[in-house]
């Protein structure tokens, strides 16, 4: 059986709407991705824009984790498959 490289509309609108973060890892996100001085909930919704705006053929599922790789907003974000969570937020060059 071969592994699933890709997600679906669907998985991708469930992510766009459950993933989460705990306080000190938007304050990672923030300095990773150059956001500081923004709002908790601008950090968020650009996590989400992130999320909404990569086209599925960028999305790639590893393992545990999902990668969402965002030319338009230079981001790659690594994404628990379980939890939802995110996990790394980095420059994408």
């Amino acid at each position: 059986m071969l592994a699933q490289k890709h997600i679906t509309k669907t998985t991708k609108g469930y992510i766009v709407d459950n993933f989460q973060n705990t306080e000190l890892g938007l304050v990672r996100i923030a300095k990773n991705l150059d956001l500081q001085g923004l709002s908790t909930s601008s950090i968020i919704t650009h996590c989400r824009n992130i999320i909404q705006d990569t086209p599925i053929e960028d999305v790639e599922v590893r393992g545990k984790n999902y990668y969402f790789y965002s030319k338009d907003y230079s981001a790659v974000l690594t994404i628990n498959r379980s939890s939802l969570g995110i996990i790394t937020a980095k420059r994408y060059e």
